[in-house]
């Protein structure tokens, strides 16, 4: 959805509804469109003009049949990858062959590397132990390019056989059949990806021009409790420089619903007090709201005034005043050296005697939107630590320049911070691979959660 010029996403986003993400994507596609993003990528997918119903329901049947289960995700991030790690030991064995080349010296192997040889043989093996696990309308639904995928699994094989047997010929003969090896493996790989985003496991790329920052649940001291804020967000590119250099807009939503929900407790624990010879405070009942930009805590009060008279060694309590009443305190987030506060004032007071004009021009006055503040900051400033809203690839990069207040619907309290984050390509990648690896981990959890439990009798 979009929300003042904002993007604004959860992880579940992605998944809610399965193929009803996924069919217009797959039209797109298969009617001339665009580039295919990533999870953490956006990609704008539109249905075209002139596209028959009937494709449209065909298409839409086709995902739910083949979309993949959350273990299968799993297992596709895992081919991914060996894939990566493959190529990257291809690629060492081209820099060794190419120093060797260099130098002028014949090396004596007969044989691939272990490294390669072992890397090379994991893809092979992940591919067939992925497509053993399909259902059969996957197996129906998937036909043709899993044909394609085991057309490139044989050129991989050929192409190996064909390196492994030329290392005793001249240099040159050998890193061409390196680098056709090479070739053959790129086109594994895309394959690989195709099949993917066939069955909606759409992968993150360090090219993206957009990450999606998954949900990421952090427990927060808020009055001696603990309350859980979720925080997600999504970085969009707005520059990038000739030396790697990139530069994303960072928006960030924190949701507070969970502190909304206890807000009666935090604000009983934050403000009660009193003393045997003064003002005693007890909170009956609080409430956090969306005023977008700010937020309002409405807390419904119970005042007592004693006073303490003390003859003949006894002190002796008297009751001045008790009053019921409410208190509306205003709290705006701001943006200050590079951190977050909370500008908080007293906007309405429904209160008779002592206690309105305690909260009138008192001391209460004072220190009462101040507790409040202080107390619900931590909550606020969850996006704020990075390095824990944030993948690893970004806790150094990011910074934040404006904060608000909105109502996410039905009265959900979101904090949204908007800033920037400058990374290089090199980080995009890191990023692209964090954030697949924790798409693979919450499929797996997933899977794990959903598994059938294995019942044994006792005998």
């Amino acid at each position: 959805m979009l929300r003042r010029g904002r993007f604004v996403f959860t992880l579940g986003a992605l998944f809610v509804g399965g193929a009803m993400f996924l069919w217009p994507a797959r039209g797109w596609a298969q009617h001339g469109g665009g580039h295919s993003s990533a999870l953490g990528g956006l990609s704008a997918y539109s249905r075209p003009d002139g596209v028959d119903e009937k494709d449209a329901l065909g298409d839409f049947h086709h995902a739910m049949a083949v979309q993949a289960t959350s273990k299968q995700i799993a297992q596709f991030q895992l081919m991914v990858k060996n894939t990566d790690t493959a190529k990257t030991k291809l690629q060492e064995f081209l820099e060794d062959r190419k120093n060797v080349q260099d130098k002028g010296i014949h090396p004596t192997e007969k044989s691939l590397p272990e490294a390669l040889n072992s890397a090379l043989q994991q893809v092979r093996d992940g591919n067939k132990f992925f497509q053993q696990g399909f259902s059969e309308p996957q197996i129906s639904g998937l036909k043709e390019i899993t044909r394609r995928l085991d057309r490139a699994d044989s050129d991989l094989v050929q192409e190996t056989t064909r390196l492994a047997q030329s290392l005793q010929a001249p240099e040159t003969d050998i890193m061409l059949r390196a680098q056709s090896l090479s070739k053959a493996l790129n086109d594994f790989s895309d394959e690989q990806s195709a099949l993917g985003r066939e069955m909606g496991i759409v992968l993150a790329n360090g090219q993206d021009l957009a990450f999606i920052l998954p949900r990421v649940n952090t427990a927060v001291h808020v009055a001696n409790q603990n309350v859980n804020v979720g925080v997600s967000g999504v970085l969009s590119q707005t520059a990038a420089g000739q030396d790697g250099r990139r530069t994303f807009k960072l928006d960030l939503e924190e949701d507070l619903s969970d502190v909304q929900q206890n807000i009666t407790m935090l604000m009983r624990i934050a403000l009660q007090h009193g003393s045997d010879c003064g003002e005693r405070i007890s909170v009956r009942q609080a409430m956090l709201t969306p005023a977008t930009p700010a937020s309002l805590v409405v807390v419904q009060l119970h005042y007592e005034r004693w006073a303490c008279v003390r003859m003949y060694g006894q002190t002796s309590q008297n009751e001045l005043a008790e009053n019921d009443g409410s208190v509306e305190v205003k709290l705006t987030p701001e943006i200050a050296q590079g951190n977050l506060r909370l500008a908080a004032q007293i906007d309405k007071v429904a209160a008779e005697g002592m206690l309105a004009d305690a909260l009138k021009s008192g001391d209460l006055a004072d220190d009462l939107p101040k507790e409040i503040a202080a107390a619900l900051l931590p909550a606020a400033r969850a996006g704020m630590n990075f390095k824990s809203s944030l993948p690893a690839a970004l806790d150094n990069s990011a910074s934040v320049q404006t904060a608000e207040f909105h109502d996410a619907g039905a009265g959900v309290l979101w904090v949204v911070l908007e800033g920037q984050a400058q990374i290089s390509n090199e980080q995009a990648n890191l990023l692209a691979n964090q954030l697949n690896q924790a798409l693979a981990a919450k499929a797996d959890a997933g899977a794990a959660e959903t598994a059938p439990v294995q019942k044994t009798s006792s005998q």
